[in-house]
């Protein structure tokens, strides 16, 4: 009975899902593009892109969705809900600026993150940081940005100026965040930010980077 199935499971666990629906509809748009310019040339440029561009953006898409589904119902089974969407908000911001890990596959990327926020939410919800500590992994995390980022993902290389962009911007969003956490009382925000920051702070380290 397993066996009969077990392509399927395959796909789930693998996630090929994501691949398989992104190229139906990359498919089913560039064609309808293509038709629709064939009878009105002068329609526009978006059939100019070849269907891979269409795929690579329904991948991005879809694989957020089924990241961020898969983070929620992590956060309800555990009781961590709070914790892990609040340790991941103040995560994603400061990554897009400050880059990191990349892994080499979509798989691996995201059994990594997935273990990886859920580790970051338990810290959050059971090791209370207090106030010195909090400043120090914010201290800590500003020179790791300071000293590494931005840490250019291979298939987006940046020049100088948008280097320092990048780095300014980062630094902005960590002193934000570092002031949000100063203003409230309320423990479980203060606690996953910080969490969050540092989890942002360390894949920017030459050492992780050397993971794929």
């Amino acid at each position: 009975m397993l066996l009969k199935y077990s392509k399927y499971i395959r796909y789930i666990f693998t996630f090929r899902y994501i691949k398989i629906i992104s190229y139906i509809l990359a498919k089913y748009l560039h064609n309808k593009i293509k038709e629709c310019n064939n009878k009105e040339p002068n329609m526009g440029k978006c059939a100019k892109y070849n269907r891979y561009t269409y795929y690579y953006g329904f991948q991005i898409i879809i694989g957020g969705i089924n990241k961020f589904i898969l983070l929620i119902i992590s956060g309800l089974l555990l009781n961590i809900l709070p914790q892990l969407l609040l340790t991941t908000l103040s995560f994603v911001p400061l990554r897009i600026y400050s880059g990191g890990l990349h892994l080499d596959s979509y798989t691996k990327c995201l059994y990594f993150s997935l273990l990886t926020f859920i580790v970051f939410g338990l810290l959050a919800k059971y090791i209370i940081l207090n106030q010195f500590i909090t400043m120090l992994i914010f201290i800590f995390v500003f020179i790791l940005i300071l000293i590494y980022a931005p840490v250019e993902h291979p298939n987006r290389p940046l020049n100088n100026n948008e280097k320092i962009r990048f780095k300014y911007i980062a630094l902005l969003i960590l002193t934000g965040l570092y002031l949000t956490t100063s203003l409230t009382n309320n423990i479980i925000i203060t606690n996953s930010i910080t969490y969050g920051i540092l989890l942002a702070g360390l894949i920017t380290l030459p050492v992780i980077n050397k993971l794929k």
